[in-house]
């Protein structure tokens, strides 16, 4: 399971990567997105793993069963139904 966790894990850190490409000369939803982004990386730095690899904020088991890995996942790894 800790494959798979990693595997998500590097997905969401590229997606977050993504947004902080954004360029200051364009419109203020860039710069919110940057905020955006920006948080959610403090979020799940906050939710890393320990040397047992649990949460160190859930203290849960598997990073995977942490509900903030579980929503960045979900939110920006995961593709909605229906779409491609």
């Amino acid at each position: 399971m800790d494959e798979w966790f990693s595997l998500f894990a590097a997905s969401v850190w590229r997606y977050l990567d993504g947004l902080g490409g954004a360029r200051p000369e364009l419109p203020p939803t860039a710069s919110d997105a940057r905020k955006l982004g920006a948080a959610w990386r403090a979020l799940l730095r906050m939710h890393d793993t320990n040397a047992q690899g649990e949460c160190v904020r859930c203290k849960r088991g598997h990073p995977g069963s942490c509900t903030v890995w579980q929503v960045a996942v979900g939110y920006f790894v995961r593709r909605p139904p229906g779409k491609g």
